[in-house]
């Protein structure tokens, strides 16, 4: 009985770790080694490759179960001998250390390589090492992306491999050194570098922003993983430090939710349409208090506040502060920051949902007037809402408020305002009378909509027809493709779902498709779906290749899906434009 008590318990350790046998999209994290025809992998690149990836698992085990969510971490995928399996990808090609390892021209290969296995890239998670590299005059030189990038939907990590890169050679008291591009280290002090930035980038794929330590999280913990952490993995064993890197609360939060440490994928990753109501700034001394309620709620899993010093945005946000907020069962949350000693920084707010998708909504906070400026913020945060759900009625009622408070967001908001009245106007094509016999799918409303949450969280464009509306109001640009203006047309920048209520009454879907001018690396797969149901499917396309015709029959249909996906090379530059889209009977 004891024995069988014994197995159960290693059994369910291992799945913890490893995931179990039968591997489905996004349970575990798989790992890719990279390398050139005339370069063999490293010596024993599969062991030390084993021992970094369960240092980095044991490292986000530790944090989550000092945050209190339990012996979270990871998982793995495991060959018979319960050996992390790393899939070795070898280029074509030979190396050339004046060629740029880049991801663009290295994902494809992946990815066809991987869908060979089973393992679909666009649903899932994935750790690159690549064998780049070299040494020159006794100094070890790379030129090769470092970085990572994801959220609950997929990720991906780029690392660079070296025969030292192993945590095992940090340890005290070493004599020899290693020139790293042109900075003298221990292997210790290499790997405490190297490594930390290999659980930095897989933090970024994981869906993890920057983020910088308080005052005393540096006495206590030492460095935030996301902030400058990178530079302190493990440097407590050198035995020079009593504090390394750590992951604040705010973050082990955002990890609770992921698919990779819950036991659990969602349904969906949709983004559900919440706003804050009621939100309220109230300043004392030295604190900034904030309250408000996230609705509707039943979705919300938590609010995390972001302070960052200006200037914001992209690698800007080192010196971001989060707190996570407390929050009830009906959304409501509290929380409390240290006033900020910059004249001026971003809030961010970011309601996180119980499928680990988030929506931000970003404020201004002005020192010496912070409660007035973040009012203003959150005034024009509620036009924006109110433009996302196109309630004019709501739009007309807050632009006589900011002809009041603030003159200059009156023009924007009219854009917006315009926008919704035509919207107004719009019916849903399964609604109209069966003597029409064509109707433009850019005058008709949309059931849903999916629209790249990056492209919308960062406030660039956001779903529009017969133009590019920037989500700020300040611009609304006609759709070009190659050929020239597409006056009737829906700006899709990918990833992008536009779906369709036509409720069997239609029998043909005749449109074109193409790039928007001026995004020559753009890249995108056009997708049409019927009830789920694929039933057409471009190849790549790109800009040179114009307008491209498609019609095909949609007799019966329900549901139509209008789908843009990013091609091999990532989302950049892919604004794609449906031209014309448009329905017979």
């Amino acid at each position: 009985m004891k024995i069988q008590i014994l197995r159960l318990f290693l059994t369910f350790i291992a799945t913890m770790l490893w995931g179990s046998a039968d591997a489905t999209p996004r349970d575990r994290l798989h790992v890719v080694y990279v390398t050139n025809q005339d370069r063999p992998p490293l010596p024993e690149y599969k062991d030390r490759i084993h021992r970094i990836v369960l240092d980095l698992q044991d490292f986000y085990r530790t944090e989550m179960t000092r945050n209190g969510y339990g012996s979270k971490t990871f998982k793995l995928d495991p060959d018979e001998n319960r050996k992390v399996i790393i899939h070795l990808v070898t280029l074509d090609w030979d190396f050339d250390s004046t060629q740029k390892f880049s991801p663009k021209e290295i994902s494809p290969i992946i990815a066809k390589h991987l869908l060979e296995k089973g393992i679909d890239i666009e649903q899932e998670y994935i750790f690159v090492f690549a064998n780049a590299y070299w040494k020159n005059d006794g100094v070890w030189k790379f030129d090769a992306a470092y970085t990572g990038t994801g959220n609950p939907v997929r990720g991906i990590t780029w690392v660079v491999d070296h025969e030292l890169l192993d945590p095992k050679n940090i340890v005290p008291n070493q004599t020899t050194h290693i020139n790293d591009r042109g900075h003298p280290a221990t292997p210790g002090q290499f790997n405490v570098k190297m490594l930390g930035g290999t659980a930095h980038e897989l933090g970024h794929s994981l869906g993890l922003p920057h983020n910088k330590e308080s005052k005393e999280e540096s006495k206590t913990r030492g460095t935030a993983l996301m902030g400058t952490g990178n530079y302190t993995y493990r440097r407590e064993r050198l035995g020079k430090k009593k504090h390394g890197t750590f992951l604040t609360p705010a973050h082990t939060f955002i990890l609770s939710l992921h698919p990779l440490f819950t036991d659990r994928v969602p349904t969906d990753f949709d983004v559900p349409n919440v706003f804050i109501n009621d939100l309220k700034f109230k300043k004392t001394a030295t604190e900034l208090l904030v309250s408000g309620t996230a609705v509707p709620s039943s979705k919300v899993a938590g609010v995390i506040f972001y302070h960052d010093p200006m200037p914001t945005g992209a690698n800007k946000d080192y010196d971001a502060f989060s707190y996570l907020a407390k929050m009830n069962n009906y959304g409501k949350f509290t929380c409390s920051t240290p006033l900020s000693n910059s004249d001026k920084c971003a809030l961010h707010l970011k309601v996180y949902f119980k499928n680990g998708m988030h929506t931000t909504f970003s404020l201004t906070q002005e020192k010496g007037n912070e409660v007035a400026s973040l009012q203003k913020s959150y005034q024009w945060e509620k036009v924006k809402y109110a433009f996302k759900k196109r309630d004019a009625l709501t739009l007309k009622k807050l632009i006589k408020s900011l002809e009041k408070t603030d003159p200059k967001a009156v023009k924007p908001a009219q854009l917006f305002l315009a926008n919704a009245e035509r919207w107004k106007d719009f019916k849903t094509p399964a609604k109209l009378s069966s003597n029409k016999k064509r109707v433009a799918l850019s005058s008709s409303r949309w059931d849903s909509v999916s629209f790249g949450s990056i492209i919308w969280e960062n406030g660039k464009q956001i779903p529009s027809y017969n133009g590019i509306m920037d989500f700020e109001g300040r611009s609304f640009r006609p759709l070009k493709s190659l050929n020239g203006p597409c006056p009737d047309g829906i700006f899709a920048h990918a990833p992008s779902t536009y779906t369709y209520n036509l409720g069997g009454r239609w029998k043909v879907f005749k449109s074109q498709f193409g790039i928007q001018r001026g995004q020559y690396a753009g890249s995108v797969v056009f997708i049409v779906k019927g009830d789920g149901k694929e039933l057409f499917r471009s190849s790549i396309t790109k800009l040179a290749d114009g307008e491209v015709p498609l019609q095909i029959n949609v007799s019966r249909v329900k549901k139509l899906d209008l789908i843009t996906a990013p091609g091999p090379d990532g989302r950049g530059n892919d604004w794609s434009i449906w031209i014309a889209p448009t329905l017979l009977r």
